[in-house]
């Protein structure tokens, strides 16, 4: 059996994406994981920042992370879905990332969540 690896992958979706647009977008990416006997450590929102260079008609984007363990062939399995929205996600990247960081980020979240964070 394959070992689960952990993910970090970063996206930027366009500003001007409604509430429920973005739930559609997140949706999918958390069904994907889930699917795939994957588990979600973070699931968070950044920030809005101004970007560094113009990304078709924007010059502004949300940041948002997702933190998660799952198969190698999870990944593919994200990425494709953050294709398929390719006019609401401008950019992304995954980058494997070590257990402890994933597990201090899960701790991290709880933690936030505990204190009343949302």
């Amino acid at each position: 059996m394959t070992e689960l690896n952990y993910y970090e992958t970063l996206y930027l979706i366009r500003p001007d994406l409604t509430e429920d647009e973005l739930g559609k977008v997140q949706g999918k990416l958390k069904e994907a994981i889930a699917n795939n006997d994957g588990e979600i450590y973070k699931s968070e929102k950044w920030s809005e920042r101004n970007l560094a260079y113009r990304i078709g008609r924007f010059t502004k984007g949300v940041y948002y992370i997702l933190i998660y363990k799952a198969l190698p062939s999870v990944v593919a399995e994200v990425e494709k879905n953050l294709r398929f929205f390719n006019t609401d996600v401008l950019r992304f990247m995954t980058v494997r990332i070590k257990k402890e960081t994933a597990l201090s980020e899960k701790a991290a979240s709880e933690m936030h969540l505990e204190e009343g964070g949302s």
